[in-house]
């Protein structure tokens, strides 16, 4: 979407803080972290982290442009995402209906979204392996079984030579990585060293928080964690405690300076990996 485009759909309010993007694409910063609009003669489809509904923000910076189409990259309710089997879970306010995109576009000349409370707009939660055709691009959705939880979403817009991260890319500080909830190290690098293919060498990647990165940053975020992650295994091989891996020689004192000025420190981070290698899910 241009920023004519988002003139053109009342988007006024959030000018400041549109990101422009080829091919259709806008990025807005909304209160859940960075949202991905995609603006065309198929209608607005959004991407974005949600928690089940579409928060203040976005609905304020769509205005009366109805979404054809909400995908929730990061849903919260662990039973939403819990299979990876192609369906699409629909979140509403009275709960979750599993269906599919394509039975999504054809409810939609059934009865228009338009007829129903903002708050009740369309979200999927999961589409794995899914993709389908929309405002010229070949919308692709890659489900993630074991990151930062289990079953995050990425979302791809070849065209345009973006994917839509969400949490899976933290910028600038180290992954808080929810074990309890399905979330591996060693899924994450997975799923990482999966998608920095997936866009080509020009790709732009848009994290959950912060500016959009390109393919060589995400390589970095990828070699980090996979370095932290390989001296932690190697270490807990050997024998060595949390305890002792963190007292001798912490693996991430190398990065700590450029990833460890978030959130989670470095040394909370090789608990987490440490925990991770201990207790990998099942897929892992």
């Amino acid at each position: 979407m241009s920023i004519r485009s988002l003139v053109g759909c009342g988007l006024l309010a959030v000018m400041a803080a549109a990101q422009a993007l080829p091919d259709g694409l806008s990025v807005i910063s909304a209160a859940g972290g960075n949202v991905t609009l995609s603006q065309g003669p198929d209608g607005l489809l959004v991407v974005g982290s949600f928690d089940g509904a579409l928060d203040a923000d976005t609905l304020t910076a769509i205005g009366e442009t109805l979404p054809r189409l909400v995908i929730d990259s990061d849903p919260d309710d662990a039973a939403l995402s819990a299979t990876g089997d192609g369906a699409a879970a629909l979140r509403r306010e009275s709960g979750a209906v599993r269906t599919t995109i394509a039975a999504l576009f054809k409810r939609e000349a059934r009865k228009p979204f338009k007829t129903e409370a903002a708050s009740a707009r369309p979200i999927v939660a999961f589409a794995a392996g899914d993709s389908f055709l929309f405002n010229g691009d070949e919308v692709g959705i890659f489900w993630i079984p074991s990151g930062i939880v289990s079953g995050a979403s990425a979302v791809l817009f070849p065209a345009a030579k973006t994917v839509h991260l969400g949490s899976l890319l933290t910028p600038g500080q180290y992954p808080d990585i929810d074990v309890s909830q399905g979330g591996s190290i060693a899924g994450l690098i997975s799923a990482i060293g999966r998608l920095i293919n997936v866009a080509g060498p020009d790709a732009r990647y848009i994290p959950q928080h912060g500016p959009a990165v390109d393919r060589d940053a995400l390589i970095a975020y990828r070699d980090m964690l996979a370095s932290i992650r390989n001296a932690v295994r190697l270490s807990a091989l050997r024998g060595d405690s949390l305890e002792k891996i963190i007292a001798d020689a912490p693996p991430t004192a190398a990065y700590d300076a450029e990833w460890g000025q978030g959130a989670v420190s470095g040394t909370q981070f090789l608990a987490i990996v440490f925990e991770s290698l201990q207790n990998p899910p099942e897929d892992d």
